[in-house]
């Protein structure tokens, strides 16, 4: 049994034991994979890549859910579609009220992978579909699960749904005080109704959020500073003000054959695909530089396929950090491809003889966008400047939504979106 199975049987034996004794029914709902065995997990705007997944109320676009699952044999999945507040937490919405047709179903997609020395079962479902529509807008889960067992779930993913009730600008500068201007970021935000729109007692009703990237970690509920006619501004506080951070480091495994960007070394054992990284430095004194990356985020690609979803293969990807070790805390690769968590799966383990820290991470094959952060012992704020510098220049994505509890709804509407 090769290493990669060795670990999931053990993980999953923890995993469904503990399923058996938790209920789904919960009140608040975050974007987590509880099967070791689903992996390159996927929820897109159909046709658009490296974006927040959010379809436009009574538009033709579609949000596509896929994922792989590293068996051979297919399962019946299922799905249902739940409606929540700005908070994340359930909305007192009956299913009907918020999904023409049905809330659930079954993921209908699937294909078995070929050409791969992994073999894998590849899932995929698009919403809307011929089952149901969306009838209101506002946050949404996916909740995926296994054989119509509601509590046997495998997969919670969030996504939203747009209408277009207010016009957004947003001003985004390096910090304005003189002490930040080197690592900060500030972003000022500005809404107003559309024509047909009015607001009722703004501050009450109207929370606007901003979020770095793709990190649900670093989003800001932001303060109103004042309203000038029917503009309502929101600037000139902390809530305003990011760590800019660096560029994402980044490394490109598309080729098994060849080496590609930040790869040193690929081998073949023990039936398995190794991906050995050039090993990673300490960027935080090192001056600003341009790198093209994703903000992040990876994409899948076999440059030799025809079909990348089905043939683009796995390997476990070897990282590595030269330096002597911290006992204030630990090093977590961070990106899109851990999900956007720092948890015990992405932690760097620590090697004493090569006086390094390391981490293996079981990956298909693509281009991927990675940070490293640093975690302390005594907190939980994760924070990329220990070791990647932080740069008022440097190039980051804000994605800002605000939400509306119009008179008389008991539920948050999403009434406009914009990314910076």
């Amino acid at each position: 049994m090769n290493k990669f199975f060795s670990y999931i049987t053990l993980i999953l034996t923890i995993n469904f034991s503990l399923l058996a004794f938790h209920s789904f029914s919960q009140d608040y709902w975050q974007e987590k994979v509880y099967s070791p065995v689903i992996k390159s997990v996927k929820l897109e705007v159909e046709g658009t890549d490296f974006t927040m997944p959010i379809l436009r109320l009574g538009s033709s676009q579609k949000i596509k859910l896929s994922f792989d699952e590293l068996e051979e044999q297919t399962k019946r999945y299922n799905y249902t579609i739940i409606h929540c507040n700005a908070n994340w937490t359930q909305s007192e919405l009956q299913p009907q009220e918020y999904i023409q047709g049905f809330e659930s179903g079954y993921i209908e997609n699937f294909s078995n992978s070929f050409n791969t020395i992994q073999r894998f079962v590849h899932y995929s479902q698009s919403f809307p579909n011929s089952m149901m529509s969306f009838k209101v807008s506002g946050n949404y889960v996916i909740k995926v699960y296994e054989d119509d067992n509601t509590d046997k779930v495998v997969m919670v993913r969030r996504f939203m749904v747009v209408e277009d009730e207010a016009y957004i600008r947003a001003d985004l500068m390096m910090g304005r005080n003189p002490s930040e201007q080197k690592t900060k970021q500030e972003i000022d935000v500005f809404v107003k109704p559309t024509s047909n729109m009015s607001f009722a007692d703004p501050s009450r009703y109207i929370k606007v959020f901003v979020q770095q990237n793709g990190n649900r970690d670093n989003i800001s509920l932001l303060k109103q500073r004042q309203i000038k006619s029917t503009e309502i501004e929101y600037s000139f506080n902390p809530q305003n003000i990011f760590d800019a951070g660096n560029e994402f480091r980044n490394f490109d495994f598309s080729s098994l054959r060849s080496r590609s960007k930040n790869v040193s070394n690929i081998d073949f054992s023990n039936n398995e695909n190794h991906v050995r990284l050039i090993p990673d430095k300490d960027r935080s004194k090192l001056p600003y530089s341009t790198v093209g990356d994703l903000n992040g985020y990876y994409y899948i690609r076999n440059e030799r396929a025809y079909n990348n979803e089905l043939e683009s293969d796995y390997a476990w990807v070897h990282f590595y950090l030269p330096m002597d070790m911290r006992l204030d805390g630990s090093f977590y690769i961070w990106g899109e491809l851990s999900d956007w968590y720092c948890n015990d799966q992405n932690k760097m383990k620590y090697d004493f003889d090569h006086n390094s820290y390391y981490l293996d991470l079981y990956l298909k094959q693509g281009f991927y966008d990675y940070m490293i952060m640093f975690k302390a012992s005594n907190s939980n704020i994760i924070t990329p400047t220990i070791l990647e510098g932080n740069h008022s220049v440097a190039n980051n994505s804000y994605n800002i939504f605000v939400y509306y509890r119009k008179p008389g709804n008991n539920y948050d509407s999403l009434i406009g979106y914009l990314r910076k």
